[in-house]
């Protein structure tokens, strides 16, 4: 009898045969239960980036544009959206142009 590439060879059979079965099903379960058991800390939440513009605005002098753009690492237009869906949730948000020509982002009245 001669063997072919498709028909496996008695070797590899006989290996295959004398392996143990695998018992990894049993061991991930309880591996998974064992961590998700654990107590974890509780994670402080981070701020959001609008809270974060709302904060920068806030301030007595209120923000510039790159002040805006420093703390959340957004561009212009990304930030001006932000400011517009503040003022649409009620946030009295106001711009003023300094003498320098420089646009400030601050609060036109009082939070409530």
């Amino acid at each position: 009898m001669t063997v072919t590439e498709t028909e496996p060879k008695p070797e590899a059979i006989e290996a295959k045969a004398k392996m143990p079965p695998s018992n990894a099903g049993p061991a991930k379960a309880a591996a998974k239960q064992a961590s998700s058991s654990n107590a974890r800390k509780p994670v402080k939440p981070s701020p959001t980036k609008p809270n974060i513009i709302l904060k920068l605005i806030k301030r007595p002098k209120g923000a510039r544009m790159q002040d805006l753009q420093k703390a959340t690492g957004w561009q212009a237009h990304s930030i001006r959206a932000a400011l517009t869906g503040l003022r649409k949730k009620g946030v009295p948000v106001e711009r003023q142009k300094g003498k320098d020509g420089i646009s400030r982002y601050s609060l036109s009245g009082d939070l409530e």
